[in-house]
């Protein structure tokens, strides 16, 4: 029997460097790619997926408080090639899907980013936008003004426990939380923002208003996976404009001007194309 490697959470963040893993998503949300909406049995969601001849499956714990999880992968024969951390790989692969999405709809010289947000996935949202635009200040909201203060020292930003401020003062806004209501209201918002959502990830979870969301133009990681997770469009009432992968081949033109929402509910590919960077660089 072939050993298979292991790469733990250090190893990991070692081998795969945020501009590789933003590259990594261009083939995750493209057209060669498979996402079957995912499952629950008893405490584990399993995500399955492919992309190109690399297919993989995720298992993570719902149980709150314990982010534990595995992310396998497998060749083109079917053979595994490794095994990677889950949570750490969700961190830095969510944190890709949206410095992709900024690279696609941001404006070129944006330097404000605002993050909603002071948990788990929020270190590598921040270092995914500052990977492709020139980020000079970073405000950082959270509820708990102790993690807020903490993700601001590591990120170099400021923390702004004003949310309408914070959100008044962004060119780009990145929203991590577990709300259920909006963070902010649209009237706070300057003419032409690029936001991306990866938050409210069941229907019952909202972080943006429903009328900007109505009059944005949104795009999404998979028209699937929303349809049946993406909280913030299924309370607007609000389908996608378009899916990533429509961007990636040329087949929608985003506007240059207005509001821009990446609504991300994280899908398999991701994990996929992510792993196979990581242990294909070593």
């Amino acid at each position: 029997m072939v050993a298979v490697r292991f790469m733990g959470p250090d190893e990991l963040r070692q081998a795969l460097s945020m501009p590789e893993a933003i590259e990594a998503m261009r083939s995750a949300f493209g057209d060669d790619r498979e996402v079957p909406v995912r499952s629950v049995l008893g405490n584990s969601a399993f995500m399955v997926g492919r992309v190109g001849s690399y297919s993989g499956v995720k298992v993570v714990s719902l149980v709150p408080g314990n982010p534990a999880g595995l992310v396998a992968v497998f060749d083109k024969d079917g053979n595994p090639i490794g095994i990677v951390d889950g949570p750490t790989l969700t961190a830095i692969r969510t944190g890709a899907g949206s410095g992709l999405a900024t690279d696609l709809l941001a404006p070129p010289h944006v330097s404000t980013l605002a993050m909603f947000g002071a948990g788990a996935m929020a270190f590598d949202q921040v270092q995914a936008v500052k990977a492709v635009r020139p980020i000079e200040r970073v405000l950082v909201w959270s509820r708990s003004e102790e993690r807020a203060a903490a993700l601001a020292e590591r990120v170099g930003g400021e923390v702004c426990l004003d949310a309408e401020d914070a959100a008044s003062l962004a060119e780009v806004i990145c929203t991590a939380t577990p709300a259920t209501e909006p963070l902010f209201s649209q009237e706070a918002l300057q003419a032409t923002v690029h936001l991306n959502a990866i938050g409210a990830y069941t229907p019952q979870m909202c972080e943006l208003p429903a009328e900007l969301v109505r009059e944005a133009f949104v795009v999404v990681d998979d028209r699937a996976a929303a349809a049946a997770e993406a909280g913030d469009l299924l309370q607007a009432g609000k389908p996608p404009d378009a899916e990533m992968s429509d961007l990636l081949a040329g087949r929608v033109t985003p506007p240059r001007q207005g509001h821009t929402i990446f609504k991300s509910v994280g899908i398999a590919s991701q994990d996929v194309a992510a792993a196979v960077a990581a242990l294909s660089s070593v």
